[in-house]
């Protein structure tokens, strides 16, 4: 039994492009679309700087309780945008907020402060090469110049792998990181159609063609799953569609779940 048949039939009428990747905990692959292929990450991208983050910390590269001036705030997702009192935030702090309400002022912050050359040396410490942080959030110069942020499904899921095995430097580093993806508010796309208060780890994103999700399922046999979209012409339609695809990982974790909503059962 195809465990996932419900998000194959449900991707053939995505409005868009979209490339999937899921797997158990030791990366032996379940699910597959187009998971080699690089996406627009969007705030999925948030994982590895927050990785990095942490696993530099563990290793006395810098100091989680230094505290970073919020200074210029830009728009898009999170709250300090709208925190004008708030004159500086601890290291730590900034990387709640950036996962928990996806702030982009906090995001470019621990940018600034850690640097796009050592996100991107972890990455490749850690087997993602082609998965690359490339600019600030709400860049759009840099945008203009090709310098975007972009994400392969294999690759996502491979972090969120060492994530859930203790490989982020060690297994404190690797819980203290798990416990704020735990903490996501966003609860639209890969956990829209789990059972309420299901305890989730994951890093959402969107720009306004994509729709892309990354989680570790809980269950007997933990589900690893990323999900990428772009250039899509209804983002319900997608945001469905990766519900659906997060309901089969949770299913393929050994979960007995719920049925599908009534408008979805035609998938199943």
């Amino acid at each position: 039994m195809d465990v996932f048949a419900p998000a194959r039939a449900a991707l053939a009428s995505l409005p868009g492009e979209a490339a999937a990747f899921a797997s158990d905990t030791y990366g032996h692959a379940l699910f597959c679309e187009r998971e080699d292929e690089l996406f627009p990450s969007a705030s999925v991208i948030k994982l590895p700087l927050v990785m990095t983050l942490y696993a530099d910390a563990a290793r006395g590269r810098l100091d989680l309780d230094e505290r970073i001036a919020v200074g210029d705030r830009v728009d898009g997702s999170g709250v300090l945008r709208h925190m004008r009192d708030v004159e500086s935030l601890s290291l730590r702090d900034l990387a709640m907020l950036a996962v928990i309400v996806s702030d982009n002022t906090a995001t470019n912050r621990l940018i600034e402060r850690i640097g796009v050359d050592r996100v991107g040396e972890r990455l490749h410490e850690w087997g993602c090469p082609m998965s690359r942080l490339s600019r600030k959030m709400y860049d759009f110069e840099a945008a203009k110049r090709g310098n975007e942020n972009v994400m392969t499904a294999r690759e996502t899921v491979s972090l969120l792998v060492r994530l859930e095995r203790g490989e982020c430097e060690d297994r404190t580093t690797s819980d203290a990181v798990l416990g704020i993806l735990e903490q996501c508010q966003d609860r639209t796309m890969l956990l829209r159609y789990l059972p309420y208060g299901t305890k989730v780890p994951h890093k959402t994103g969107t720009l306004d063609e994509s729709r892309n999700d990354a989680a570790i399922v809980p269950g007997e046999r933990p589900v690893i799953v990323a999900a990428f979209t772009r250039k899509l012409r209804d983002t319900g339609t997608a945001v469905s569609w990766l519900g659906v695809l997060g309901w089969c990982a949770h299913r393929a974790a050994g979960n007995p779940g719920e049925p599908l909503p009534p408008e979805l059962t035609r998938t199943a």
